[in-house]
């Protein structure tokens, strides 16, 4: 009988049985198309090490707890071989961009410090490697966080929080559970809170470390931006740091910048330092991103936006007329935030994907017409005929995920880039 079985074959799992062998420790493998890697079954004198993509209703998961097994996560079997510090983020959305900052602030003061997490290279690959001078830069996911008793980074971070993942959780009280989890267990250090946030400052209450709040434009918060500053508050210390470049940046991204900061800040960094380093930040692809224009027409990836409360706040950052192209695989959101959002400005909505119909039947409660088409291709073309004499955006924000049609949300994304090309050399040779 092998008493540790790792469950999922994917890029998690082959990490797991990596960091393993490298401490030979004998482990089975596991995942419910191919089962067991070597003869042996679940048991309650067994650990069970779930990758982040196994659901929690997955059969041979169901099966393991039924027998009796430990159940834990990546996140939490690994943390504790950790010899560095990590700052762990989390949030429905932002996560990604508030990582990216905060590696990116790091190595501009010259700390050593990893990125690793969702979605890029799971911790489990390095983190016996890391050394107890470097800071770990974490992307948590609620999946990542669901089956975490012990987990407590140094720094935790929650940008925002609204329903997602309702399907793989099955409530969003499981979800908001698995979130909670990335602070909950912390006794020391700092737990971070995005002020602006209704959902993340209530679950700030359940916090027993020292709590910061953030906040795009509310003085009262220990980091905000004044309009010309970002100020930094905590208890006597106040620093005030000239940030003209954050000016420019959308809504959405100003708080990421702020969360970046004051988490850098927490770990030693200085206020100046943090706030010149983001000048040369370079947003990652399919995140508001624009990938053309054509005769006045402006076209947006915002690929990313897997979920309702990520395209709403995409809605708040156009201030011109435009088309919206919604849809894709199904999570289980309601998508009346969208249509709550509706203004002048909103010409068009087209939903494409699986939930192309709910869609176009949720808008039709808001007296939104919503026009279905079979593809992003016949999308793209519809909104720019519709847009071309008015001029303005083209915006795909898909407010769902993308495994409907595409591995994943980068792939398509690059299919709206695709469409948006093939569509500009048919205009100019015409």
């Amino acid at each position: 009988m092998t008493d540790i079985i790792v469950y999922g074959k994917g890029k998690t799992g082959k990490s797991l049985m990596n960091m393993l062998q490298k401490l030979h420790i004998d482990a089975a493998q596991y995942d419910d198309e191919t089962g067991f890697d070597v003869p042996t079954e679940f048991s309650s004198n067994c650990l069970v090490l779930v990758s982040p993509g196994v659901p929690p209703y997955a059969k041979g998961l169901v099966c393991a707890r039924e027998k009796g097994a430990t159940v834990v996560g990546e996140l939490e079997y690994c943390f504790p071989k950790c010899l560095g510090r990590c700052i762990s983020v989390t949030g429905t959305n932002g996560k990604t961009t508030v990582c990216e900052m905060i590696y990116h602030i790091l190595l501009f003061a010259d700390v050593k410090t990893r990125l690793l997490g969702n979605g890029g290279v799971p911790f489990s690959s390095q983190v016996s490697d890391v050394s107890k001078e470097e800071i770990v830069v974490l992307e948590s996911s609620s999946f990542m966080l669901a089956d975490c008793n012990r987990f407590a980074p140094w720094v935790s971070v929650l940008t925002n929080l609204a329903p997602d993942h309702i399907n793989w959780h099955g409530s969003f009280d499981a979800y908001r559970g698995a979130k909670k989890n990335n602070f909950i267990h912390q006794k020391s250090g700092y737990a971070l809170f995005n002020g602006d946030d209704d959902a993340a400052v209530e679950m700030s209450t359940q916090c027993v470390c020292e709590k910061l709040f953030y906040s795009v434009n509310n003085d009262s918060a220990n980091c905000f931006f004044d309009g010309e500053n970002v100020v930094i508050a905590n208890g006597t210390k106040i620093a005030k740091v000239q940030a003209a470049h954050f000016k420019s940046f959308a809504e959405h991204n100003l708080s990421n910048a702020l969360a970046a900061v004051l988490a850098c800040c927490c770990v030693g960094v200085l206020p100046d330092v943090a706030v010149t380093a983001l000048e040369n930040f370079v947003f990652p692809p399919h995140r508001l991103q624009s990938v053309g224009c054509i005769k006045g027409v402006n076209f947006v990836d915002d690929s990313k936006a897997t979920n309702v409360h990520a395209t709403v706040s995409a809605l708040k950052s156009i201030k011109q007329n435009f088309a919206l192209i919604v849809g894709g695989s199904d999570k289980g959101e309601n998508y009346g935030e969208i249509f709550k959002q509706a203004n002048s400005h909103l010409k068009a909505v087209v939903a494409v994907g699986q939930t192309a119909k709910d869609i176009a039947l949720c808008g039709l409660k808001y007296g939104v017409t919503v026009e279905i088409l079979s593809d992003i291709k016949d999308a793209v073309r519809y909104c720019y005929r519709l847009m071309e004499p008015i001029g303005g955006t083209v915006l795909m924000s898909n407010a769902c995920a993308s495994f409907d049609s595409f591995r994943n949300f980068e792939e398509r994304g690059d299919y709206f880039l695709r469409a948006v090309e093939e569509l500009k050399i048919e205009i100019e040779k015409n």
